[in-house]
């Protein structure tokens, strides 16, 4: 029924642009929030959020399953990054969660600028990680099955 997740080498590639999405939308609300002074915003921020990094638990998980398949050499190289860049962006987004949650009752001007700070920067972080993946897959052909592709030909 699926042919595409018959073929997939791993499932990896299915997880990997949920966070990517959800904590670069919570950036976006996050700036509606401090720009408008809105709780309503500022709650929705917070919520893509946790979302996000509820989906990037489960995208860091499919991908140390994934990096097992990664040959030795440079790809191997460009899965450290990857993993590292990733693995930061992760534990920063489950930082910013905590004080989300914690600050829930009483979002100040300061605090809104001070979470907006850090989702800019978990922004950059997730930039560069998801650079690095797709180095992976378009630059090192990672997760492609070559044989498949070339018997279709």
């Amino acid at each position: 029924m699926l042919p595409g997740m018959k073929a997939a080498l791993n499932y990896h590639p299915i997880f990997v642009h949920f966070p990517i999405v959800l904590w670069l939308a919570a950036l976006f609300f996050q700036l509606l929030a401090l720009w408008r002074t809105s709780d309503e915003m500022q709650r929705t921020t917070a919520r893509l959020l946790y979302l996000g990094t509820l989906a990037a638990l489960v995208t860091v998980w499919s991908g140390l399953s994934a990096a097992k398949s990664v040959p030795e050499g440079d790809a191997m190289r460009a899965v450290g990054i990857h993993e590292t860049m990733m693995l930061v962006s992760t534990s920063l987004a489950v930082a910013l969660c905590m004080f989300a949650f914690l600050a829930r009752q009483n979002f100040t001007a300061q605090l809104r600028k001070l979470m907006l700070a850090g989702l800019f920067v978990l922004a950059v972080l997730v930039t560069i990680g998801a650079d690095r993946g797709a180095q992976l897959v378009y630059g090192y052909g990672s997760a492609v099955n070559w044989t498949t592709a070339q018997q279709q030909k």
